[in-house]
């Protein structure tokens, strides 16, 4: 099965490169940037990770947050019968901008089998930005807001192109990319390796996840939990009303 699939994403890796070469040999990419005063992470495209120095297998907390709504929830509150998908969500940054709609395509194909909780470990964003992008998802989850630099210390995050998959024992099952299509300093015209996607059937098939860490391009996060005290206060409930 593995096999399989790795021949089926190496025949789409071909198939990619030649459509992204143009009539002279030049591959046809538009350049992400930054934004000004954000470092990118050091890497263009996703690379494979040590699933064991990448916290693979390892049990997470039930960690508190509150979220858009001015609530206090917990991380497993809604689990999913098999499992919980944890997003790192900045719409200030362009990867994660460009992200939303796969995100969102994602959270409808399995959301019947996966709760999806968003986390935003980001200092600059105003209240009503957060629950712009919420609005804008406009999916069920929950929308972590101060707490999301807890989590993202718990889980390991590294960059806005983070994404998690937990499966029904809390058990992280894989950490990485959504997939290859978005970067800072590249974007092609389609993805060639689905790793969020592969992931997400492989728990819920019960397998083994084919490639279970891998890096995420993206605007490089400092996972410090102390950070969440520059977070405001949220108001309560209005904010996505």
């Amino acid at each position: 099965m593995a096999f399989g699939r790795r021949a089926h994403e190496f025949g789409l890796a071909a198939a990619a490169a030649m459509l992204m070469l143009g009539a002279h040999g030049v591959p046809a990419l538009e350049a992400i940037s930054p934004p000004s005063g954000r470092a990118p992470t050091v890497h263009l495209g996703p690379r494979l990770l040590d699933p064991a120095e990448h916290q693979i297998g390892k049990q997470i907390p039930d960690t508190p947050f509150t979220g858009v709504d001015g609530r206090a929830h917990r991380l497993f509150d809604d689990a999913g019968r098999r499992g919980t998908v944890v997003i790192v969500r900045d719409p200030a940054c362009p990867v994660s901008q460009r992200y939303g709609p796969r995100i969102k395509q994602l959270a409808e194909r399995y959301g019947d089998d996966f709760s999806f909780v968003y986390i935003y470990p980001s200092t600059d964003l105003t209240a009503e930005e957060r629950a712009d992008d919420a609005r804008a998802i406009g999916l069920p989850g929950q929308f972590a807001v101060r707490g999301s630099f807890v989590l993202a210390e718990v889980l390991g995050v590294a960059s806005t192109g983070d994404v998690f998959v937990l499966d029904d024992a809390r058990r992280l099952r894989y950490r990485g990319a959504v997939d290859d299509q978005f970067g800072v300093g590249y974007t092609r015209d389609f993805p060639t390796a689905h790793y969020l996607r592969n992931a997400l059937d492989d728990v819920r098939s019960g397998r083994p996840v084919d490639t279970p860490a891998t890096s995420a391009p993206g605007c490089y996060i400092d996972a410090d939990p102390l950070k969440d005290r520059l977070i405001p206060s949220v108001p309560g409930g209005h904010l996505l009303s």
